[in-house]
């Protein structure tokens, strides 16, 4: 019953998918949004935490990668951040998630946002996605529904697929610390900032384990959803 409820929401949610509005507050007003991705979006009340967040800690003409970047909001909002001069690499291998991202980049004249149909790990080839628990919970399942291609962070810069990361924002569904180990080589090279969400205690104190032995200073969020997030900066 359950995974009947989530696929008719998303048959209501293409329904409705032709309905563009303007976001109505915060620092994306004005922002061409389909009605369908979410209320939140459009009133400008999405994770308010988070946004601001990102505007402390983001810079201009940083090269900033949005691990798990949903429908693109944070996307956005960096690609605004960081201007003519930086850059936002947008990672989402969901491929409902992936009609919405590339009509909001579109749509908004993102020049700046390059997306990557891809998952993120700490191996490279082929994974599962479990997606019959909602739109922003997809996360890497071997019983999944969906079939993506995973790669690591590392392999993508070594390769000069895409520039190094000057700023991280990771939320991946539990898949956290598969991440951060596809990307030490990156992390001790570059010592990128980052807004990381843990998803279960055990991933969070594993991430929180590895960040400070890459001499990380973490500062915790206030987050109304519950999820673990935190402001990750190199010490000085």
């Amino acid at each position: 019953m359950a995974i009947k409820s989530v696929k008719f929401r998303h048959a209501t949610k293409w329904l409705l998918s032709p309905i563009m509005l303007k976001i109505r507050s915060g620092p994306l007003a004005g922002k061409k949004w389909k009605a369908s991705s979410g209320i939140r979006f459009i009133k400008g009340t999405y994770e308010l935490k988070n946004v601001e967040a990102i505007q402390k800690i983001l810079r201009e003409k940083d090269i900033a990668y949005d691990v798990g970047a949903h429908v693109g909001y944070f996307s956005v909002l960096m690609g605004d951040l960081v201007g003519d001069g930086g850059k936002v690499i947008a990672f989402e291998p969901r491929r409902l998630n992936l009609g919405y991202l590339r009509w909001h980049v579109s749509a908004n004249h993102c020049e700046n946002i390059e997306i990557v149909v891809k998952a993120l790990g700490d191996h490279s080839g082929n994974a599962k996605l479990e997606t019959r628990t909602g739109s922003g919970t997809g996360y890497i399942s071997e019983t999944g529904d969906e079939d993506v291609e995973i790669t690591s962070i590392d392999e993508l810069v070594e390769s000069g697929s895409i520039p190094p990361p000057t700023f991280l924002k990771i939320d991946v569904e539990g898949g956290e610390i598969a991440v951060l180990r596809g990307a030490r080589k990156v992390i001790e090279k570059q010592r990128p900032r980052m807004i990381l969400a843990t998803h279960g205690d055990k991933i969070d104190a594993e991430c929180r384990i590895l960040l400070r032995e890459w001499n990380y200073d973490l500062h915790d969020i206030d987050h109304e959803s519950g999820t673990k997030e935190m402001i990750v900066t190199p010490k000085k």
